[in-house]
This record gives structure tokens, sequence and C-alpha cells, in this order.
């Protein structure tokens, strides 16, 4: 008895696509005596932005001013300001080394710098009362190294060090509804899904869906071709998710919504649509309407030959696998057996390693046949 299990790869890559914004220095201030302002970020009064000058400008308080404060001196200001400037900089250095040793497939090697990175980060991780405020440029940076984390298989750790950051923006007076948190949200999804975490991913995903949908609700025309992204990527999620649990009607829906996403931002040839349609014939295929899950191969097929076409010994395999389970062995085999060429030709491992292991299956099938040519 041979047991199907298929589960569309999730993939992360449009989430990273994202301009790192130049964040100015941000300072907090409050007025004494009308005229006379003090920036304290650690106090956590209301955040402005202040252009560089307003380091210099701090500096230059009078002892008088400071001291009247109490508990806040010129003196504590700038040691918590110049240790804010050293851990910015050992985190991007450990950042960058990380980055360079995994361009050049060396995890091994950014794993300890990683480790370093997170141990700068534990205050900001487990939030006691008291902890400083972080400044954004430190936010920016934990959201870096959540990339990291994941590219390292760490997801406990991104999950953490994603959640700090979506806290870090709070405490910058950044909303819960702002786009790029909705973006963490949808990474944090991602990882409680690889991590069979189901319900948390649920509800994670499904808050992302509430807060484009009700972004795109306002009547701004234009939509914000952003935001429909966001909602896109949403759905696709929970397509994905619903396809883990074996809930294949819930899936479909999902899909169709992702794909309605899609079609109205993304250029009629991007990458991404074969592989939405690609996902739409999986779930076709759970549902055993075969019929309908070869039309839509074949679509996904005819998409990536123009927009994605590394992605075409993937769906050609799926296809195969359609058509193993609609009981077309030949056809099955035969597109199996020019796949296993076409993998290795073009260093497909990991295609390769799904082709073997439906062909398996495919080789169960046939001797079940045989056995009983009447079945």
């Amino acid at each position: 008895m041979c047991t199907k299990i298929k589960i569309p790869a999730l993939t992360l890559s449009r989430l990273f696509i994202r301009t790192k914004p130049k964040v100015s220095t941000v300072l907090c201030e409050r007025t004494y005596n009308n005229n006379v302002r003090v920036f304290c970020p650690h106090k956590g009064y209301k955040q402005q932005r202040k252009d560089t000058g307003a380091k210099t400008y701090l500096l230059g308080i009078s002892t008088l001013v400071a001291a009247s404060f109490g508990d806040f001196s010129k003196e504590d200001e700038w040691e918590k300001h110049i240790d804010d400037e050293m851990k910015q900089e050992e985190l991007k250095k450990r950042i960058g080394m990380c980055t360079m040793h995994l361009h050049q497939a060396e995890p091994h090697l950014a794993k300890p710098h990683f480790q370093e990175a997170f141990e700068l980060l534990k205050d900001d991780l487990s939030r006691k009362r008291g902890t400083p405020i972080p400044n954004l440029k430190i936010v920016y940076l934990t959201d870096q190294l959540g990339n990291i984390a994941l590219q390292l298989e760490c997801y406990r750790e991104a999950i953490d060090l994603y959640m700090a950051t979506i806290n870090g923006f709070a405490l910058n007076g950044i909303e819960r509804s702002n786009r790029t948190v909705t973006e963490l949200f949808l990474k944090i999804g991602q990882i409680y899904a690889i991590l069979g975490e189901f319900k948390l991913a649920e509800m994670t995903f499904l808050h992302c869906v509430g807060v484009t949908t009700l972004e795109l609700s306002k009547n701004d025309n234009p939509k914000n071709p952003r935001v429909i992204t966001l909602a896109g990527l949403a759905y696709e999620g929970l397509g994905k998710l619903y396809l883990s649990m074996n809930l294949p009607e819930n899936a479909l829906n999902m899909y169709h919504h992702a794909l309605q996403f899609a079609e109205t931002i993304f250029h009629p040839h991007d990458p991404q649509i074969p592989v939405l349609l690609n996902d739409l014939a999986t779930v076709y295929e759970a549902l055993n309407d075969y019929d309908q899950a070869l039309e839509t191969v074949e679509k996904a097929i005819s998409a990536a030959k123009i927009g994605n076409p590394s992605a075409i010994p993937s769906i050609m395999c799926n296809k195969a696998t359609i058509l193993l389970f609609k009981g077309e062995l030949k056809t099955a085999r035969q597109l199996y057996e020019e796949l296993v060429e076409t993998c290795k030709r073009l260093y497909d491992s990991e295609t390769l390693r799904e082709v073997r292991a439906n062909m398996k299956i495919l080789e169960e099938k046939e001797r079940a046949m045989s056995n009983n040519p009447y079945s």
C-alpha cells in the first residue's frame, strides 16, 4: 500500500526582496522650561526623527539642565549612545560574515558568527521592565539576523528574532498594521508551517489576511501594489498550509484567491504565476480531479516556458505524478525517465530526488498491477 504525500515547497524569496530604508538618528524628547529639550532614547519619551546634529546638541546640554531631571545625566546618555554604536558595529560585522559564508555555501562557518550576533541581542529577545528601547538601526539589523537564521534553518531563533523586530518597531511607534510588520508575520507563519505547528501558522496567516483585506477595502484608487502582493502571499501561505493539513477543499479556495491577486499585480510572465498554477494542480490532484489537475499543470508549463524556465523540471515532475495516480503508468514512467536525464544535465538534485522517490511508488503500482491484471 503506497501513501501519496505531496506538499509544495515553501518559498520566502519574495519577502526578502525589500530595500532597507535609510534610517536617520532617532532620539526621544521632552520639553523643559519651554525651550530646552533633552534627548533620551532609554527613557521612552515621544519618538521624533532628528538629523545628526542632534548628537552635538545632546553633548552641549548644560550640567544644570541635566541634573534637574534627577535620574538622568548627559554622561548616562552618552554611554548609552556609545553602547548602541558598538553593538551596531558588532552586529554588522557578524551579519556580514554570515552573509559571506552563506554565499560561499559554508553554513557551518556562518553559524558561529550567527550565534555571536544572537547573543548580542539577548536583552531585546527577552525584554524586561527597564530594558532600554532599541533604536531603529538595531531593529533592522535584528530583522536581517532573522533572515540569516532562516537560511541556517535555525527556525526557533528566527521566530524570536522576527518577534523582537516587531516589538522593536512597536516601541519606536510603528503600528502592527504597517506593511513591513505584515511581511514579518508572513515569515513567522511560514516557519510555523515548516515546524508543523499548523494552528499557530493558520492564526498568523489569517492575521495577515485580515490586515491586508482591511487596507484593500479602503476607497484608495488605485490599490497599493505592495498590499496586493502581501495579500496574495498570505492566501498562498494558507493554501500550502491547508494542503499540508490534508484539507484540499480549503486549499483550493486559498489558491484561487492567491492567483487572483497575483494576476492583478504581477506581469503575465512573472515567475510566481507558474509556481501558483503548479501548486493549484497539486490541490486538484489531492481532490482526485485528475483531468482538472492535468489541465492546470499544462497551463503552469506554458507559463514557465516564458517566465520561469528553471521551474519546468519540477512542474513536469508534478505532471508525471498526476498521471501516476490517475493510472496512466506507462506515460508516467516515460516522463519520469526523461526527467532523470534532464535533472542530471541541469544538476537539479532536488527534483531528481523527488523523481526517484515517485518512481518507487510507480514500481509498486506496476508490481501490484502485474500480480492482479484484472484490478
